[in-house]
């Protein structure tokens, strides 16, 4: 394949990244929002960080982003078998809270979206 030709598909699939990363962001700060403050009740506890998270950050398009963040970190953290990450995800909120399937994909499915988008996008800025 020409040089040429593959820094045309490497531009295109950036684009759609950057297309598919921006919608995926719209997702994450309107409807998963509400599902994200649904498991930020539930995992929250007296000594935890889940309940200062929401005061500090707020509702802003900022705070809802940062609070995402949050949750799909402590989701993350809690699903891996290490005694280590899950001392760390009960920093973070309640690991023995046992959430719906759904409401976790809610929390999971668009920053994983985002964060593989813009993975994509770094690999394709290496061919341009």
């Amino acid at each position: 394949m020409r040089s040429d030709s593959l820094q045309i598909i490497a531009a295109f699939v950036g684009a759609g990244a950057i297309a598919l990363g921006l919608v995926s962001l719209l997702v994450i700060l309107t409807l998963a929002f509400s599902r994200v403050t649904v498991i930020e009740e539930k995992i929250s506890r007296p000594g935890t960080s889940a309940p200062e998270h929401r005061k500090i950050w707020g509702s802003d398009p900022l705070g809802r982003l940062m609070r995402s963040s949050y949750v799909f970190t402590f989701l993350v953290l809690r699903s891996v078998p290490s005694s280590r990450l899950n001392r760390s995800a009960a920093k973070i909120g309640d690991i023995s809270t046992q959430l719906p399937v759904r409401l976790t994909l809610w929390a999971m499915l668009p920053p994983m979206l985002l964060y593989g988008c813009f993975a994509v996008l770094l690999i394709a800025g290496l061919f341009l």
